[in-house]
């Protein structure tokens, strides 16, 4: 499992948020004035979307330094969560551009407007160097922070969207087909809402405490139960804290407590790279066998 950010770390993707955030400040600027001048809909769209990227690349500025400040006595696990909020809201963002461009492209497509064409092209292809530049920035970081990869997603679906555009402008300015501005627009909003609904799963998935992704919990509960002298292993929890961060609690059955404990932390930390966890061993003589779901539906 990769390991958390590093100070270094968290000083470099702030350095790198700040630089991605100036750039596409500037050229959404440069693509709302182009796509009123040119009355190209894919045009304000891509700088609609650069806007988002701005509040996304903010959000995501923010959440890194609330991420990192120190845990508390009422904050045991830290401020790590901020980061899943930050993602989720940043790939909910990415739903609601989505709903302004399909509710105007298809008001375009019953009313077509005249399109600039090779305004669009010019304007797009100095969009689509300002996402390459911002890609290129983020990419080191995006591995590290499930935040910092929403807002490295919204800059990738910005790009493609600038792909489109650049494309779209040279048929508008070949062919004068001004249909085909919407189209991109609805074709734009369907990548968007793919490519942001695995991070919404994720979000979702470590807000409600599921197991990572990456970790088997029957092979987890095989393994510790091939641990010598163990016998039973019930109550296994395995749950996101943030992206980097994985916790666990088990309890044991076992004759041998110390070896059966110490055998169980090295399995965990060296196998599933697993350092936050809470092992308690049982001695079998004094075990009294408990089912949770009995238990929880009895409470219930």
């Amino acid at each position: 499992m990769t390991t958390c950010p590093s100070g270094h770390s968290h000083h470099v993707q702030g350095k790198a948020l700040y630089t991605a955030i100036a750039i596409a400040f500037f050229f959404m600027l440069v693509e709302v004035v182009g796509g009123v001048v040119a009355s190209s809909l894919a045009l304000i769209s891509d700088a609609l979307h650069l806007f988002t990227d701005v509040g996304a690349l903010s959000l995501s500025l923010v959440v890194l330094k609330i991420a990192h400040q120190p845990s508390t006595p009422t904050m045991s696990y830290g401020y790590h969560r901020a980061e899943i909020l930050g993602a989720l809201a940043s790939a909910l963002s990415l739903w609601a551009l989505c709903g302004v461009l399909v509710f105007e492209a298809i008001r375009r497509l019953i009313h077509p407007e005249v399109v600039q064409g090779p305004i669009v092209f010019v304007i797009a292809c100095i969009g689509l160097i300002a996402n390459l530049v911002m890609i290129r920035i983020l990419h080191p970081s995006q591995g590290h922070s499930l935040n910092i990869r929403a807002a490295y997603l919204h800059v990738l679906g910005d790009l493609l969207g600038s792909i489109g555009v650049i494309l779209g402008g040279l048929v508008l300015w070949i062919t004068q087909w001004n249909i085909v501005d919407p189209i991109i627009s609805l074709l734009f909003a369907a990548g968007i809402l793919y490519g942001s609904g695995k991070i919404i799963r994720q979000t979702i998935g470590i807000l409600m405490e599921s197991t990572p992704e990456h970790i088997d919990p029957k092979a987890l509960e095989a393994d510790l139960k091939s641990i010598a002298s163990v016998s039973e292993v019930h109550d296994l929890h395995i749950w996101s804290v943030s992206s980097q961060k994985v916790a666990l609690s088990v309890h044991l059955v076992a004759k041998e407590t110390q070896n059966a404990l110490s055998a169980a932390h090295r399995l965990i930390e060296e196998k599933y790279g697993v350092h936050h966890m809470t092992v308690q061993v049982e001695d079998p003589t004094h075990f009294e066998p408990r089912f949770c779901y009995d238990c929880e539906k009895t409470r219930s």
